[in-house]
């Protein structure tokens, strides 16, 4: 009985000390350490400053007789794209673009974001972070009727005002609907700072040029992640062709 008592006192004292909730306050929990993880910089998917951003959005907005296929930017059918394949038959490299909105994916691990209503834990070809990838979603009936000219997880370029971010293809959008125009929340983030980017608000107007280099795709990814290094390594090289190419 005495020992009882004297091993619970010493337990309790053992507990309560300074130096025991000192310990458990410093230990983090999975939660938090998950809350802490930061956006990869922009500078880590964004393209060399000896690339023409403006001059190749130029020329995207000006690249429109080889139409490829047109959908939708909103599910109401207000307004549509057409995906042109004008850049298709360069000697060097090859790609096809469109000019959209942008609204903001937040499928993969963390699909609970602020103001996602439809987030799914899985993406089409693993299950990528999109507070931590940069990927776009193409519409899936493009991708199906497509498929000779783009590969699973292909390399594209956003431009976003005057930024050019590099990603991949890591989603596609079945909705009813199909809509096109949608990119990872880290994208949108990085494309719009300010914090009005989140789940359930992107950006509406219709001004962003997606480039995709269907043949190209980046070493390096992995069922939740991506190499960044080597994405931004192959978004220069492909940029820097398709800039020759359209002689900026």
């Amino acid at each position: 009985m005495k020992f009882t008592l004297y091993f619970a006192v010493f337990a309790l004292a053992a507990v309560s000390s300074p130096v025991a909730l000192a310990s458990r306050a410093a230990r983090p929990s999975h939660r938090r350490l998950a809350r802490a993880a930061k956006a990869p910089a922009a500078a880590s998917f964004a393209a060399d400053p000896s690339i023409n951003v403006a001059g190749i959005y130029g020329a995207a907005v000006t690249s429109n007789t080889h139409t490829l296929a047109s959908y939708p930017t909103t599910p109401e059918r207000k307004a549509y794209t057409n995906i042109y394949g004008d850049w298709q038959n360069f000697a060097n490299v090859s790609a096809f673009h469109f000019i959209a909105d942008m609204d903001v994916d937040c499928d993969g691990p963390k699909a609970n974001c602020k103001g996602n209503r439809d987030g799914q834990t899985a993406t089409s070809f693993g299950a990528l972070d999109a507070t931590q990838v940069p990927y776009f979603v193409l519409p899936e009936r493009f991708t199906i009727q497509y498929k000779s000219i783009l590969k699973d997880n292909a390399l594209g370029a956003i431009i976003c005002g005057s930024k050019m971010l590099y990603g991949i293809y890591g989603d596609q959008d079945a909705d009813s609907p199909q809509v096109i125009g949608e990119a990872s929340i880290l994208i949108g983030q990085t494309c719009f700072p300010g914090g009005t980017i989140d789940g359930g608000n992107g950006h509406p107007q219709n001004d962003v040029a997606y480039i995709i280099f269907g043949s190209q795709v980046p070493t390096g990814i992995e069922k939740n992640s991506i190499d960044l290094h080597a994405l931004k390594a192959l978004g220069d090289g492909q940029m820097k062709l398709l800039q020759k190419a359209l002689g900026l």
